[in-house]
């Protein structure tokens, strides 16, 4: 029997998603993006099964665990709740050179059943698109719920994972969230493939490329820690 590419986590897991998801760069009008989480203020998140995220793993080094900011939906706009949750207990992959290792996953001490469904089916060719609770354009619109439908393709490079060109200081988007997730869309149903590296060279607004860290190489990993965990 051939293994399912499709991690189902949650049964709300993939939602169509508008043109209009980001207004001016500002304002996330689509439902789909309330699971896109804030995570100790610095980093971005995407819910996972019925209560984890999941994340960069340098975002939660040295067992900083904290808290998670889960978004409202009012008004047909995505906006910052003061809602916290606390994590309660993380898990990371262990280092391999096979493997992109800054990934992690972290359990929630309430459950939110508002997780996104993930893939490690192959993404080189495909349309992605991305989200994030970063600043955008000119870093003078703090912390604004983003997504950036990319005009050019993935590509997947063994030495450096997923990687997605920009042009030069024009994406509208920059990765200083770490963590956020990369959605990969088939029609109008995505699902996430990859999390944000965040702070290394080639991902930021001002560079060329966006570099991601792909869930494909971390699969086993992530079936087991989710159903053990997250379901």
């Amino acid at each position: 029997m051939k293994a399912s590419n499709l991690l189902v986590v949650s049964a709300i897991a993939c939602f169509p998603l508008a043109a209009q998801a980001i207004v001016n760069g500002r304002f996330a009008t689509d439902p789909f993006l309330k699971g896109v989480v804030r995570v100790n203020d610095d980093c971005t998140g995407a819910l996972l099964g019925n209560k984890c995220i999941l994340t960069a793993h340098h975002c939660l080094a040295k067992n900083r665990l904290g808290e998670v900011m889960i978004p409202d939906y009012l008004s047909s706009v995505v906006v910052e709740s003061t809602k916290k949750v606390k994590m309660t207990a993380s898990f990371a992959p262990g280092y391999s050179d096979k493997r992109c290792y800054d990934m992690e996953i972290a359990v929630l001490e309430e459950p939110h059943n508002k997780g996104y469904n993930l893939t490690n089916a192959p993404v080189q060719g495909q349309s992605v698109g991305a989200a994030g609770w970063g600043y955008v354009n000119d870093f003078t619109i703090p912390k604004a719920l983003q997504f950036i439908q990319y005009t050019s393709k993935a590509k997947f490079i063994a030495t450096q994972g997923i990687v997605v060109s920009v042009p030069d200081g024009a994406s509208g988007i920059a990765f200083r969230d770490s963590g956020g997730p990369l959605f990969v869309c088939k029609g109008d149903k995505c699902s996430v493939v990859a999390v944000a590296k965040g702070k290394v060279k080639g991902s930021t607004l001002l560079n060329t490329a966006h570099l991601w860290c792909d869930v494909r190489s971390n699969w086993a990993w992530i079936t087991e820690t989710v159903k053990a965990n997250c379901l």
